[in-house]
């Protein structure tokens, strides 16, 4: 029998299991230990014999997310729904798992967004990432561009996108896209361009300039910059399902 209290014991036990923690727990006085360990951090949150929740430890994510799991066990919740330190530290290598011939120039700068992300410079993040998927946009349009099965329209298409800011090309891309008699037929992928693409590259690009041309301070919530380093992955995951249609089965427009 634990010396905290057992429901609230059996509340924070079932958290970290879910979520796949790396912990383990010893009485204390008055109380129950639980030790959580991500990476090289370290945190603790003690959980009483009166149902109180106190955590310990030196500031960083995993204390932050342990604080977010004891207000949200105080109000009832359960648990966090924040993304884990765990779970952010394996987002390279899900992104290298799903996408094993990833382009090097991606996986650095989303690397370098991690990076600048867990050192609290979200404007960092922000700009990073945005140069990830400009690099991952860019590689969709040439592969489509050398897809394209007839040399006057694959011609055509490379004099209006060479040259041209990002944001053209891409628009030029959509709309030599949206002609194109081959699309996918899978529904998932034949509906990413306008669902998932689109929004996603205008996402990163747009805070990517707000870092890039300093006239304003730049108005970036770290949550939001976080989902979308977590929707990077499936992303790009999209991006290259589209280049291997198009290397596959050519381009007809």
């Amino acid at each position: 029998m634990s010396n905290g209290d057992e429901k609230v014991c059996a509340t924070v036990r079932d958290a970290l299991t879910a979520h796949k923690m790396d912990f383990h727990e010893g009485d204390i006085q008055h109380a129950t230990k639980f030790t959580v360990k991500s990476g090289a951090q370290a945190a603790s949150i003690n959980v009483y014999n009166s149902g109180k929740l106190h955590v310990e430890g030196k500031l960083g994510d995993l204390k932050t997310w342990l604080e977010q799991l004891k207000e949200s066990i105080e109000k009832g919740n359960g648990g966090p729904v924040a993304l884990l330190p765990a779970e952010i530290e394996k987002f390279p290598q899900t992104l290298r798992d799903r996408v094993p011939e990833c382009d090097d120039v991606i996986l650095w700068f989303f690397q370098e967004s991690l990076r600048c992300y867990k050192a609290e410079s979200v404007a960092g993040a922000a700009f990073m990432l945005g140069a990830a998927s400009e690099k991952a946009i860019l590689l969709l349009i040439e592969t489509y561009a050398a897809a394209i099965a007839n040399e006057a329209h694959r011609n055509s298409f490379l004099s209006r996108v060479n040259n041209r800011m990002i944001s053209k090309k891409y628009d030029e891309f959509k709309a030599s896209y949206a002609g194109s008699k081959n699309k996918p037929n899978d529904q998932v992928l034949a509906q990413d361009l306008t669902q998932l693409l689109d929004g996603a590259f205008n996402f990163y690009r747009h805070t990517r300039n707000a870092v890039g041309h300093p006239q304003i301070v730049p108005d970036l919530e770290k949550g939001v910059i976080l989902a979308n380093l977590g929707q990077f992955i499936i992303y790009v995951d999209r991006i290259y399902m589209l280049m291997r249609h198009f290397q596959k089965n050519g381009v007809i427009v």
